[in-house]
């Protein structure tokens, strides 16, 4: 009895110790996923393009310290600035000396003119257990890749608006001036003598008279014949 009470603890034992180790590997890939990659010492200074530190800042503005480890003169000249990241200017000869001023449990995103100085900075700031990301190209990449700073503030490209062409209006033709009327003397009708048209029977009446005419003339003659002949 006694030895198969000892087996029992025992399997219980490897049981309870497999489970404990199985929940901590599940545990460990999950916070991987969920936590940012810690650099390591001596090779901690992971390069980042402008496209990503951009996300990076307007996603999680409010857990990221922006660094900028150029001089103050150049820092007050132009510098990188999103609504909502806490900025920092700390000059790569201080970095050590001002460790104090950064916040731990933030990601820092290093930068400086053209990414030489942010290198540097970015491996000593590994060293201390920082996680940190350093601006390739610096600054100058950041503007060609056509993001704002303080002295730089890109206006979007105007999008050209088809111009329309005027309609051309077809030509009014001159008028065509109407034809004069020129004005004639009225011509006065001339009537004939011997017939006046448009009066019924009047050639006929113009035959009997002729013929009363021809008539009266004989007559006369012939009573001018007679009245001669009586004088002799």
């Amino acid at each position: 009895m006694r030895g198969s009470g000892r087996m029992l603890f025992s399997l219980l034992m490897l049981s309870s110790l497999f489970f404990a180790t199985l929940v901590a590997g599940v545990s460990a890939v999950k916070g991987e996923q969920l936590t940012p990659p810690l650099p390591s010492f001596g090779n901690g200074c992971i390069d980042k393009r402008a496209e990503d530190i951009y996300k990076m800042l307007t996603e999680e503005p409010s857990q990221i310290i922006l660094l900028d480890v150029r001089t103050e003169a150049e820092y007050e000249d132009e510098h990188i600035q999103i609504e909502g990241v806490e900025t920092k200017n700390i000059p790569l000869s201080e970095i050590e000396e001002r460790l104090n001023e950064l916040n731990k449990s933030k990601v820092l995103i290093v930068y400086c003119r053209s990414g030489a100085r942010s290198r540097q900075a970015c491996e000593i700031l590994a060293q201390h257990n920082f996680t940190v990301f350093n601006l390739e190209g610096g600054i100058t990449a950041w503007k060609s890749a056509g993001y704002p700073t303080t002295a730089f503030n890109p206006s979007p490209t105007p999008v050209p608006t088809p111009t329309q062409t005027p309609t051309q209006m077809p030509e009014a033709t001159p008028e065509t001036p109407a034809p004069t009327v020129s004005e004639q003397p009225a011509q006065t009708p001339t009537t004939s003598p011997v017939s006046v048209p448009g009066v019924p029977g009047f050639e006929t009446i113009f035959a009997v008279a002729a013929v009363l005419l021809a008539v009266s003339l004989l007559r006369g003659r012939k009573w001018r014949n007679q009245k001669c002949e009586r004088k002799r």
